[in-house]
């Protein structure tokens, strides 16, 4: 008698059962997407009360500003700042045109905020000393506050007032190894604070060379970058893959060999600010001595400003970053570059300018400082233009 052959077909329940296991991973699948979207951050931090609070923080800000460009409202007319110690520590000064409406900018910024999971959690509307109609909105998630709002209509800016001289804040970076070229530099008429690299062989000669000369002292902190270690910001270099505790070891050792500084800024560190545990452990670390974070050129993905406002830390970045210019064969574009920078210290009472330290700076530097180059200008202290006291 022939043996009957093998049937090749699955028996329909394994097929059923494949079907379903496709089903469940696919909605696996689409609950992962979902959860890290930024929409899904959202809905479970205001359900759940899930998340990291910074980046809650980063996303209720996101929203915000999709807000404020729908309204058009350009960024030029919004001043944000980390106040420490005030809850929410992230305060917006936003300014509109007296024709604006308060009502209509409220409804669009609850619309909005609610449909991405936030909400307006109180406002009021009111008058500042001087007159100026003034909307405030406290915003985040029901649960946890994350951005004041300061909404001024028909005024000229947010920040000092008209009648305070515009007040401008200098800070020269790139010295690079030679402590003996940095201290000439130094000893250059003018008012400036210096950023000094960490981690360089001559960086103990220059932190010393600074405070001989009484400038204010940036501790330019080497943070680790995409592409690393192609792109290297030199020895000492803070990376991801180090443990809190290390980082933290790092940093205190690099500000107790900096001595007294007015701020800590990133080298580099496209990477680095981008990673939660480690710029943790680096604001731990700035708390502790009550030190500002100046971030230059923040790249898209950075979490410091959220980080900064949860763990209250103070938080700034610079307004002008001047590099080009400072590597031209003569001063022409320095000269036309520092005008417009006159021009919006004017216009916006306060600003930090970052310029990079070369020849051609030094040559420039004490003509371009003089009272009558500087037109009303008011040169002053980094560490005066970085403190801010809460309203």
């Amino acid at each position: 008698m022939p043996k009957r052959k093998s049937s090749s077909k699955p028996p329909l329940a394994a097929l059923g059962w494949i079907a379903l296991a496709a089903l469940a991973l696919m909605a696996i699948g689409q609950t992962y997407r979902y959860a890290t979207s930024d929409a899904g951050k959202l809905a479970l931090a205001r359900t759940l009360g899930l998340g990291d609070p910074a980046e809650v923080t980063r996303l209720v800000g996101t929203t915000l500003r999709g807000t404020l460009r729908h309204a058009g409202i350009p960024s030029e007319n919004m001043a944000e700042e980390v106040v420490a110690g005030r809850k929410p520590a992230i305060v917006w000064r936003i300014r509109i045109p007296s024709e604006a409406s308060f009502i209509q900018l409220n409804h669009a910024i609850e619309h909005d905020l609610e449909a991405h999971g936030g909400a307006v959690l109180r406002g009021r509307e009111g008058w500042t000393d001087d007159g100026t109609p003034e909307l405030r909105l406290v915003v985040g998630l029901p649960n946890r506050a994350t951005h004041e709002l300061e909404i001024l209509r028909g005024a000229d800016g947010p920040g000092p007032s008209a009648e305070e001289p515009a007040r401008l804040a200098l800070v020269l970076f790139g010295f690079g190894e030679d402590a003996a070229q940095a201290d000439s530099f130094f000893a250059t008429p003018g008012s400036f604070a210096v950023a000094v690299l960490a981690g360089e062989r001559g960086s103990s000669g220059t932190f010393r060379s600074a405070h001989h000369h009484e400038r204010e002292l940036v501790l330019h902190l080497p943070l680790e970058p995409l592409n690393y270690p192609q792109v290297n910001p030199g020895p000492g270099t803070l990376l991801v893959t180090m443990k809190p505790g290390k980082v933290a070891s790092e940093v205190a050792h690099d500000l107790g060999q900096a001595g007294a500084v007015a701020a800590v800024a990133n080298h580099l560190g496209s990477l680095a600010t981008q990673d939660m545990t480690l710029m943790r452990a680096v604001f731990r670390e700035l708390k502790k001595r009550d030190l500002t974070f100046l971030h230059v050129s923040p790249v898209a993905g950075s979490v410091c400003r959220s980080l900064a406002s949860d763990m209250g830390v103070g938080y700034a970045e610079p307004d002008v970053v001047v590099d080009t210019e400072t590597r031209a064969r003569d001063r022409t574009a320095l000269d036309r570059r520092w005008k417009k920078i006159l021009e919006q210290a004017r216009a916006r009472r306060r600003l930090v300018v970052w310029m990079r330290a070369t020849p051609l700076t030094r040559a420039w530097l004490p003509g371009a400082l003089t009272p009558r180059k500087l037109e009303g200008v008011s040169m002053t202290p980094l560490s005066a233009v970085l403190k801010v006291t809460a309203p």
